[in-house]
């Protein structure tokens, strides 16, 4: 539990206190954060990663210019219809910099306009724009990390690697999954002993192998337990 929530339930409506991304503290100094599930039903004890990068909301063109102090930006949607909610609490900042610097950069509140492709959406932003948007600049909208959150692949990741579930959240609902601290964790058939820093891809879809440094592995936590193909081994979490 936290404070009146429990951590092993979901909602398909988002919470009225929680955003997504929210990383809250538990017991025991565990840490936990608040997503939106992406297609599929989680699995316990396996290992997140964020949504696919999806390239249709890359370098995208404002279809309106932007004053500063405006709310929003009037984004041109990508080949792809989007919710409202999709992209709450993820980013859009500067691409190209037309008269505007780059990497200039909001934290996105809600999402309205025209959802379908190529519609014009207006996308709304946590403070006033800052300077004036030409048509001439081009943006990146992201979602949250933890927005779409989906099992990690067993080969090549296709996102960063951001928790571990400890509920079965189904599709397209909201609930919570572990960062930091003590997990049981799918392991794979990799041989790792205790105190072993854990990472990924392993070859297994959601399981946690011995790390190695390479251009695709992130380390993810260290094994207290030695590795057991195919059984949940009990590591500590340091993804936050």
């Amino acid at each position: 539990m936290i404070s009146d929530t429990d951590l092993y339930t979901s909602s398909s409506v988002a919470s009225s206190v929680y955003s997504v991304g929210d990383l809250v503290e538990g017991s025991k100094g565990r840490r936990f954060r608040y997503v939106l599930n992406g297609a599929s039903a989680l699995v316990k004890g396996n290992l997140l990663q964020e949504a696919v990068e999806d390239t249709t909301y890359e370098n995208m063109a404002i279809g309106t210019a932007g004053a500063v102090g405006d709310q929003y930006l009037q984004v041109t949607n990508g080949t792809a219809t989007i919710t409202s909610a999709q992209f709450v609490g993820g980013t859009v900042g500067v691409y190209t910099a037309g008269t505007v610097a780059v990497g200039d950069e909001y934290v996105i509140t809600r999402v309205t306009g025209t959802l379908t492709t190529g519609g014009a959406l207006k996308v709304w932003l946590d403070r006033p724009l800052r300077y004036a948007y030409t048509t001439s600049a081009k943006v990146n909208m992201r979602r949250s990390p933890y927005s779409g959150v989906i099992q990690m692949p067993a080969t090549t990741p296709t996102g960063m690697p951001v928790g571990f579930a400890i509920y079965e959240i189904p599709a397209a609902e909201y609930g919570w999954i572990l960062t930091h601290g003590e997990v049981t964790a799918l392991s794979d058939g990799s041989t790792f002993a205790v105190g072993s820093a854990v990472g990924t891809p392993s070859g297994t879809a959601g399981a946690v192998t011995v790390y190695a440094a390479a251009t695709t592995k992130m380390i993810c936590g260290i094994a207290r337990q030695a590795a057991a193909s195919g059984k949940g081994i009990a590591i500590f979490a340091t993804l936050d």
